[in-house]
């Protein structure tokens, strides 16, 4: 019964392992040879090394830079066969897929604010501030870390976890390959199948770490963007509350204007309504005086003298005695 139970399980991961065998076959059909996928895979792995900064020596960065070489020594090591059987075994459209994503990142249009320059570094006022602006202070949020106050691209984040998610496709496909054969065949991790799964799971491992490297450090810079956006809310604040109290004190300012230049008219036409009754009662004077002039007999016509120093209203009345039915030859007021 048991030996009946071993053969099914045989043949059940004979049959898988058949299944894996011809899917792998069929997508071996395009790689050129088994040297392109060797070559294609050292690409990446450059690519994948151009990520961590050469300026960085942290911990972690060597880190990343001694799995990069542990796997760039593992996929040159390989013999001719074993490179044959991983081509098989390694669907090239998905691997151009990954390859692609990760090296020119994304080409999905999204919102974000390192899909373009940052919106911080684009602070720019036609008129100066009350106080000036505050730019995000990057060096103090990456102080500590192994973040640089350059941030990430969204497009190459997402390429990145593009990536990932089929080389974990890959490595898929591998594991079950590398499985099959190490229990059938019972000949460990050598296989050419196992070998392309700890290739795959090495840049998967690679991957994670860049990506989550990348993420908290962007995460840095926003907060950077983010304090620095209240500190200009408040200096924003600020700014109206000063040109509040600046247009109240012009408001006040105008209004006294107003009220002075009140006053001052009123005192113009004051002095202008004077004039014009000193202009006025000067006229009637001098004409009275004529009309007297025309009165008086030849030979006994005078001027009253008070008439020619007189300015207006204390000019005398020459004609006084005229009644209410007008001046005649004898009622013309005193003659000379």
């Amino acid at each position: 019964m048991l030996r009946h139970r071993i053969c099914v399980v045989a043949q059940c991961l004979l049959f898988v392992f058949a299944a894996a065998s011809a899917h792998a076959q069929a997508g071996a059909q395009t790689w050129a040879s088994p040297e392109q996928l060797r070559a294609e895979y050292l690409s990446l792995l450059d690519t994948l090394s151009q990520r961590v900064s050469a300026d960085d020596r942290s911990a972690w960065a060597d880190d990343m830079r001694q799995k990069i070489r542990d796997l760039r020594v593992q996929v040159k090591g390989l013999s001719a066969e074993a490179l044959e059987q991983i081509a098989k075994g390694t669907d090239r459209k998905s691997f151009a897929r990954m390859q692609d994503a990760i090296t020119n990142g994304s080409d999905r249009v999204m919102s974000s604010t390192f899909a373009s320059q940052r919106v911080s570094s684009q602070f720019a006022l036609a008129a100066n501030p009350l106080s000036p602006i505050v730019p995000p202070d990057y060096d103090a949020a990456v102080a500590g870390t192994t973040c640089s106050t350059t941030p990430t691209a969204a497009s190459t984040i997402d390429g990145e976890k593009i990536g990932l998610y089929v080389d974990r496709g890959l490595s898929l496909v591998a594991e079950v390959g590398c499985e099959t054969l190490v229990v059938i065949v019972g000949e460990g991790s050598n296989l050419p199948l196992c070998i392309a799964w700890g290739v795959t799971k090495g840049i998967e491992v690679v991957l994670d770490s860049l990506i989550d490297h990348q993420d908290f450090c962007n995460s840095l810079l926003d907060g950077a963007d983010g304090a620095a956006t209240a500190a200009n809310v408040i200096n924003v604040h600020d700014d109206v509350a000063a040109v509040d109290t600046h247009l109240t004190n012009v408001d006040n300012h105008i209004a006294e204007e107003f009220t002075a230049l009140d006053t001052h008219l009123v005192v113009l036409f004051n002095q202008l309504s004077n004039q014009i009754a000193e202009g006025t009662a000067l006229l009637n004077a001098g004409l009275q005086q004529v009309m007297k002039l025309e009165l008086t007999p030849e030979g006994r016509r005078t001027i009253v003298p008070a008439i020619l120093t007189c300015s207006g209203t204390n000019c005398p009345k020459v004609l006084l005695n005229c009644a209410a039915a007008g001046c005649s030859w004898n009622n013309v007021g005193p003659l000379p």
